[in-house]
């Protein structure tokens, strides 16, 4: 079975075999992207996503339950440009740890931080050593920003260079243009890099290996990371079709997994 956890009885909730389910923990975020995309774009792309997986109807090694999504992040790094939703890191660390004590307290064994916003990722993999040692469960984060996720769903799609690819860019736009076609203004996209002291082959980048603590506006004019400009809808439709394939592919091995 694959569901909403907000779908399910209380009955239905207690009935459920724990050792052949595992629940995910939707994290997203409300934040600016740029002119032409929503705020809420990386919580729209995210529910979707779990629209469509839910739609394929079972899973053959037990239960996905997709707990509540969490639409609000920690995304202070975008203050500044309006419409910015932000969690400080304490109270959002307090709400997540809230929550899988809540569903470890049902009796669930195995959870899932399913992440779609990058200023979640350090919370996410921080806090699932935490919710080992003080729950008990066995906690694993699934985050498509800082890993290699997208890596081979790009790999005969992605247009744009070396920075096309990080926040309001071509993945994320094109995405948009599947799911919500109408709240997508691509008249007003621009292409924008990160900042030249961000970039380049220096040890100091966005992506690393030497991090810096940046805000948006350290690193972008516009409020875009990436070159939206090469979006389209038919790579929007093919991502999400390998987002969906790839998620079950890793769903299984979760399953399997115990210690």
């Amino acid at each position: 079975m694959i569901t909403r956890w907000e779908n399910l009885t209380r009955d239905e909730i207690a009935a459920l075999d724990k050792d052949n389910t595992i629940v995910m923990l939707p994290t997203s975020a409300t934040e600016q992207h740029g002119a032409h995309l929503p705020v809420g774009t990386d919580a729209i792309i995210l529910s979707t996503l779990i629209d469509r997986i839910i739609e394929k109807g079972t899973f053959e090694k037990g239960n996905l339950i997709f707990a509540p999504q969490l639409f609000v992040g920690k995304s202070n790094e975008h203050m500044g440009f309006a419409g910015t939703l932000t969690f400080s890191a304490t109270t959002y660390y307090n709400m997540l740890h809230d929550l899988a004590k809540s569903i470890a307290a049902s009796g669930f064994k195995k959870l899932v931080l399913f992440n779609s916003h990058g200023g979640n990722t350090d919370m996410c993999n921080l806090i699932s050593r935490d919710l080992r040692i003080d729950l008990g469960l066995n906690v694993y984060v699934i985050d498509w920003w800082f890993t290699d996720f997208w890596q081979n769903g790009l790999k005969d799609i992605k247009q744009s260079g070396m920075y096309g690819v990080f926040h309001a860019c071509e993945l994320e736009t094109s995405l948009m243009l599947e799911a919500r076609p109408e709240t997508v203004h691509m008249e007003l996209a621009v292409d924008e890099d990160p900042a030249d002291c961000f970039k380049g082959d220096k040890y100091v980048t966005v992506f690393g290996p030497v991090n810096a603590g940046w805000k948006t506006a350290d690193v972008t004019k516009s409020g875009v990371i990436g070159a939206p400009t090469y979006a389209t809808v038919e790579k929007g439709q093919k991502l999400f079709d390998y987002a969906c394939d790839k998620l079950l592919d890793i769903f299984a091995e979760i399953a399997d997994i115990s210690y």
